[in-house]
């Protein structure tokens, strides 16, 4: 288990050092027991240029254990001059028939998960995009303590080419 583990791992480095030419920034969080609702995850990163386009991506590590379609969360983006954006977003994970969408081997499915394309950051400074997940449960009000099969959540930066 445990070599299938790094194979896994060694996999999604190999993948991402063949896209480090456009990534400008990138940084992920590992869950081992699950994304918390009271867990709102940041990235801070200076802005890499003022005048070319760049696209924002979320990335996700997903096993088994995740048990819904659907991913929705609660993204903000802080400008240097105090300026915020806030958007509520809803992405597809898995296949009406139960079967996880992305890419990769066995039960661990890796999705690339547009957010924003073609943001040119204006103001030189630094940035921080705050992101929270709002999963419920069917019929519920109150959202989940905990989100569970979510194994890694990132962001990435990529120059438009």
């Amino acid at each position: 288990m445990r070599s299938l583990k790094l194979s896994l791992f060694l996999g999604f480095i190999i993948s991402l050092v063949g896209c480090q030419d456009k990534i400008v920034f990138s940084k992920y969080k590992s869950f081992s027991k699950g994304w918390s609702t009271t867990d709102t995850l940041r990235y801070n990163f200076e802005a890499p240029d003022t005048i070319k386009p760049y696209h924002l991506f979320f990335n996700t590590r997903l096993n088994q254990d995740y048990e819904f379609d659907n991913l929705y969360l609660i993204a903000k983006i802080s400008f240097p001059n105090g300026k915020q954006i806030g958007d509520t977003l809803e992405y597809e994970m898995a296949y009406p028939n139960g079967e996880l969408m992305g890419t990769g081997f066995g039960s661990i499915k890796e999705s690339k998960l547009w957010y924003k394309s073609n943001v040119t950051f204006t103001e030189k400074g630094d940035y921080n995009i705050e992101v929270k997940h709002a999963m419920r449960k069917f019929g519920k009000i109150e959202a989940l303590d905990t989100l569970q099969g979510i194994m890694d959540f990132g962001i990435h930066l990529e120059a438009v080419e």
